[in-house]
């Protein structure tokens, strides 16, 4: 493994070259209406797209089957200030039902979420989509930093 990662980089590859895999990105800068908010892009498993903390980021993903399961990844390409939470959320397809996972900084515990995402600056989230459509993907929080997205739909 150690001899890969030494061949890796010796060809010049990145840890943003490793974490979008040969995807192409997507600027994400257009107009996709869902749930009554507009979306920046459709994001499947051959684009990613990039984002600035803090704020949000609105993205649409598809599931074609029931009962699939999303994979948000980000990689924090550019870290300033930790903040207190990173939200990450899906919508169904009517948007009356919300998957979600938080990361909130809040308690006797200190956590620093640029520690919690690790030496590889990833932090991975899994949300369930129990139905078949398009679902609005919301990333938000108060940290500074920039980060790349990536989003894996599991079919069963």
């Amino acid at each position: 493994m150690l001899a890969l990662v030494v061949v890796l980089a010796g060809l010049g590859c990145t840890d943003e070259t490793l974490f979008t895999q040969g995807r192409i990105e997507d600027l994400c800068n257009g107009v996709v209406p869902s749930c009554k908010k507009q979306a920046g892009c459709v994001l499947d498993d051959e684009h990613f797209t990039r984002g600035v903390f803090p704020g949000e980021q609105r993205i649409v993903v598809r599931s074609i089957t029931r009962d699939a399961r999303l994979i948000v990844r980000l990689l924090f390409v550019e870290m300033v200030y930790p903040g207190t939470e990173i939200l990450v959320q899906a919508f169904s397809p009517d948007c009356g039902d919300v998957s979600m996972e938080q990361v909130v900084v809040d308690g006797p515990e200190d956590i620093d979420l640029f520690e919690y995402a690790g030496d590889d600056r990833i932090i991975e989230f899994h949300l369930d989509l129990p139905e078949a459509g398009d679902h609005l993907l919301e990333i938000y929080s108060d940290m500074a930093a920039d980060y790349l997205v990536t989003t894996e739909v599991e079919e069963e």
